[in-house]
């Protein structure tokens, strides 16, 4: 893909409720990716540490019948021993699973990907999986949906809320 590494840098382009975002790398059915920030880390703070973005919406406008491409995360501090957070993949809500919550979050409406209030996107706090930070994130498709060159989960962002910048 031509515009790998960096269309998945920078803000989520969320499409809203009701469409899911087209500025967005493809996984494939049972792909995954491996995220650091440069020298940057993910610290566990108050409340969500960071949000995945992937290209959720919501069928109808119905929050309780996303279309999903659910993925597992993961965070590391070495790189070498990768924590995955508990994922509710078998039914709704998909608590702990990334992929299901719809994007609202895009610099052309103005919606901030740090403010988990708002954002979209699937929030999660490392202190969950017993973490005081994170430099490695991983996200592992888990869906069975699509077909090539689309399928499974879709990654569009990443939005460190509580960060440690060297």
């Amino acid at each position: 893909m031509d515009s790998f590494p960096e269309i998945i840098f920078g803000e989520p382009r969320g499409g809203g409720l009701l469409d899911g975002g087209l500025d967005v790398v493809s996984l494939g059915k049972g792909g995954e990716i491996i995220l650091g920030f440069g020298g940057s880390s993910i610290l566990d703070g108050a409340g969500p540490d960071f949000i995945v973005f992937e290209n959720a919406f919501y069928v109808g406008g119905d929050p309780t019948k996303p279309f999903k491409e659910l993925g597992e995360v993961s965070a590391s501090e070495d790189g070498e021993t990768f924590v995955p957070f508990p994922c509710a993949k078998a039914a709704y809500p998909f608590d702990g699973c990334s992929g299901w919550r719809a994007v609202v979050a895009n610099p052309e409406t103005g919606v901030s990907s740090f403010d988990p209030e708002v954002a979209g996107g699937d929030p999660f706090d490392l202190a969950d999986i017993g973490l005081s930070s994170a430099r490695l994130l991983r996200i592992r498709d888990i869906s069975s949906y699509g077909s090539a060159p689309n399928a499974g989960f879709d990654l569009d962002a990443v939005a460190i809320i509580n960060a440690a910048v060297p």
